[in-house]
Order: C-alpha cells, then sequence, then structure tokens
C-alpha cells in the first residue's frame, strides 16, 4: 500500500528530531528540587582570615538559598597541594576547590576544571570586570576555569617607616620619588653601618619574592618582554637594566645581600623589628605583623616606586580564587555560590575586608566599596591607583620554579659578587627555558 505524502513528511520530520545533535536538547539542571537540600563540598588551605570570610559569606547564602549546604574542608598549605595532586586525578576532589592561579592551568588542561559557564561570565565580562593579572592564571586556552578574589601584588610599593625616616631627615618620599635617585638618597640616610656591619637596612628589597617580582618588573617597565610564545629570555638590553639598577641599589650601600635575605634577617620580619627601614614586601605583611608590632604600624605607610619606564607597570601572580570540578554532580549549584561569592561587588569586598587583600573586581578599586577597604587598610592607598598597570608574570610549566629555585638564588647570588652580570643572566635563561622542555 502506497504511503501518503502526509505520512511521508510525518516520518522525514520525526527522523530528523530524532538525529538532532543532543547540544541542542534542554540542559538537566542539578539545582536542588523543592523540598530537597543540595550539599556544596568546598576545600580551602587553612588560613584564618580567609576562612572565616568564605564562611560568613556561605551562611548568607545558606539563609538566602535553604536547600543549599555549604561545607567546608580545610588543609594546610603544604598538605592541600598534595592532597590535590592525588584526588584531582582519582576523582575524589570537592566541588569548589581554592585554587592559586599559578596552578588552574595545569589542572584545567588535565580535564580536572570546568570552564567557567558563559551564562555566568564572558570572556568580554571577566575584561570588563576584573584586572587582568589575576584572570591571567585562570585563563586557559582562551577559556576561564575559576574566577579570582584577590590581586595577588609583591612589587609597586614598599614599606617605609615615617617615624625613621624623620630621625635621619630622609625627606625625598614627602612628594613621592620621581627617580630612582630619590629612592636611594633616602635609603642611605637611613642605613647603618657599624664597624663594617650594616645593623639596619636602608632598603630591604633582596628576599626571593622582592627580588624576582622585582627584577621582571623592571624588565617590563624598561620596555621589554620576559615571556612571548613559550620562549623565556631575560639575556638582553631590558634584563641587563634591570640587574644594574639592583646592582646599583647595593653599591651604593643600601643594603647588604649577604646579611639581608631570605635566610638572613627576612624582609617582613627584618622590616618590623627595626633592622629594615624600606622592605618590598606586599601588603599583606600588615595584618600578619600588626598584632605583635602594633606601634610600627602605626608609623608606616607603603610608598609607592618609581617607574623605569613611562609608566610603572609590575609583574604580579594570579592570587587565591575559586575554581569547580569538571567531576562535580552539583555544577550548576557550586558555580552559583562561586558568583555570588566573586562577582557581587559588595559581597567580593566583604571577603577582601575580612582576608585584608586588594580587590580583583575592579569596581571595588573605587567608590564606596574602596572607602571601606581605606578605612580598614589606610596603606592600600598606594596600590589601588597602580593596579591596572598590573601584567599577569606569564604561564610558567613550574612559575615557583623560576621565581625560587632560579632567579632568586641567581640574582642574588650576583648580588653578593660572585658572578658577572652576563654570566647571571645566561644562567636564568639557559634555567628557565629547559622547564619547557
Amino acid at each position: 500500500m502506497k504511503k501518503s505524502l502526509w505520512t511521508i513528511l510525518l516520518i522525514a520530520v520525526l527522523a530528523l528530531t530524532a538525529c538532532a545533535p543532543a547540544a541542542s536538547q534542554p540542559a538537566e539542571s542539578n539545582l536542588p528540587a523543592a523540598g530537597q537540600t543540595t550539599t556544596v563540598r568546598v576545600w580551602t588551605h587553612r588560613n584564618d582570615s580567609f576562612n572565616a570570610a568564605y564562611e560568613a559569606l556561605a551562611k548568607t547564602y545558606m539563609t538566602e538559598h535553604p536547600d543549599v549546604e555549604i561545607v567546608f574542608e580545610t588543609f594546610d598549605y603544604d598538605s592541600y597541594i598534595q592532597t590535590l595532586q592525588t584526588a584531582l586525578p582519582a576523582k575524589t576532589e570537592a566541588d569548589i576547590l581554592q585554587m592559586f592561579g599559578s596552578w588552574v592551568c595545569s589542572y584545567a588542561d588535565g580535564g580536572s576544571l570546568a570552564a567557567v559557564p558563559e551564562s555566568m561570565l564572558t570572556q568580554a565580562d571577566a575584561d570588563a570586570k576584573l584586572f587582568s593579572a589575576p584572570m591571567g592564571g585562570y585563563t586557559c586556552s582562551d577559556k576561564l576555569y575559576g574566577i579570582p578574589q584577590e590581586f595577588n601584588i609583591e612589587y609597586g610599593a614598599v614599606l617605609f617607616n615615617t617615624t625613621t625616616a624623620e630621625e635621619v631627615g630622609a625627606a625625598e618620599y614627602a612628594d613621592g620619588w620621581a627617580t630612582w635617585d630619590e629612592v636611594i638618597a633616602d635609603a642611605k640616610k637611613l642605613a647603618v653601618v657599624q664597624d663594617g656591619v650594616m645593623t639596619r637596612s636602608g632598603f630591604h628589597f633582596t628576599g626571593s619574592d622582592g627580588i624576582a617580582t622585582m627584577f621582571h618588573s623592571l624588565v617590563l617597565q624598561a620596555g621589554g618582554e620576559y615571556l612571548k610564545d613559550g620562549s623565556y629570555s631575560v639575556n638582553t638590553p631590558e634584563g641587563k637594566a634591570a640587574l644594574e639598577l639592583m646592582q646599583r641599589l647595593v653599591s651604593e650601600g643600601v643594603v647588604d645581600p649577604l646579611l639581608f635575605n631570605d635566610t638572613e634577617n627576612w624582609v617582613g620580619d627584618s622590616y618590623f623589628n627595626g633592622s629594615t627601614a624600606i622592605g618590598l614586601i606586599g601588603p599583606w605583611a600588615v595584618p600578619e605583623y600588626s598584632g605583635d608590632y602594633p606601634e610600627v604600624v602605626e608609623t608606616t605607610i607603603y610608598q609607592p616606586l618609581p617607574s623605569l619606564g613611562d609608566e610603572p607597570v609590575f609583574a604580579a601572580a594570579s592570587g587565591w580564587g575559586l575554581t569547580v570540578s569538571a567531576n562535580s554532580k552539583v555544577q550548576e549549584t557550586a558555580w552559583d555560590f562561586v558568583n555570588y561569592v566573586t562577582l557581587n561587588a559588595d559581597n567580593a569586598v566583604e571577603f577582601n575586608l575580612t582576608s585584608g587583600t586588594l580587590p580583583a573586581l575592579i569596581e571595588n578599586t573605587s567608590g564606596p566599596n574602596a572607602d571601606k577597604l581605606l578605612a580598614k587598610y589606610p596603606y592600600f592607598n598606594a596600590f589601588l591607583d597602580i593596579l591596572q598597570f598590573g601584567e599577569y608574570e606569564g604561564h610558567f610549566p613550574d612559575r615557583d620554579f623560576v621565581w625560587y629555585e632560579v632567579t632568586y638564588p641567581t640574582v642574588l647570588n650576583f648580588l653578593q659578587g660572585n658572578a658577572t652580570l652576563e654570566e647571571t643572566l645566561q644562567t636564568m635563561d639557559q634555567s628557565v627555558q629547559g622547564s619547557f622542555e
């Protein structure tokens, strides 16, 4: 029996429908159904102020979402790194994972992290809402794999003891240092040498974070580019200019790198115990030491450093933020909580206020939320205006290897007089580039 034309058309439509790609079907939501509770597990490293901030935000989120339970599990820093390394391949991790930016792409490339849903945040939105330096670590192969919550900064401004400066007549800082000559003039007055031994450094920049971030920032300020297309090179005119300035600081007598480094008179301890007058260290140091040294904090400001070039560009790590596991069964709820914590400006600033961190969210560097930050942390003032100049330090196979096992010991060895400038730059190029192979 012949089929009618309508029957044939109906069969064709059904066949086309059956063959339609799965992507065209409505996605199944993992938000909790009425009367059900969804539990979202969150892993973080153990940090009292960070953890207090998360718990406060989770409490308000759960009040607004009574069908969601946020459960935190915390680990000390070293254990957390090891736990991530073992749990992610085994797919036993939590739903939300706190990550430091430089870790993100290695896990994203391995398929362990979920990309940020475009319905929540597109790349264009991220560029408009978040500073590029913190976002850099969370952007892998042009996709977002998490949201940073802080701007991690170790260069651009320095701890400065105004009382000590007044005592010795170091006054160039009062109108802001316009040149490195002015920095050196103040630092020389602040340095103290007794019987040939430096008992107080004028400007302590010779810690590991200080040396590594200062060197790479100076390269950028001089117009250089140390990392391009997976190739690292500092054996350049800009690398030479950076080392020459750092060497000049030593030769002018503002610091003795044999006595002031990570093992002797570490910069944080040294500044707050009075054996350093100017210290290169990030703003996290103030709340860390304020309980034991309140009198020092009262006379401390952060003083902006001058730039080698037209703009005070600097290298910055991507700080702590939140990611979601690709293996999570509750991704939609997990991303909803991440969105609540990181992209809502009022919630994001509460995290920064409680944790004592600078905002990754551009909106919170001006207006009422910036006023809140400055009221609690007045020393943030030196940083809020320069965050726009931060550049992500770059995607390395192992960033800590570059910073702490190559740059710091190699440059310190040079500053201590044990290698030539040319040898130092060659060693850095060879060692770092070898990590890419």
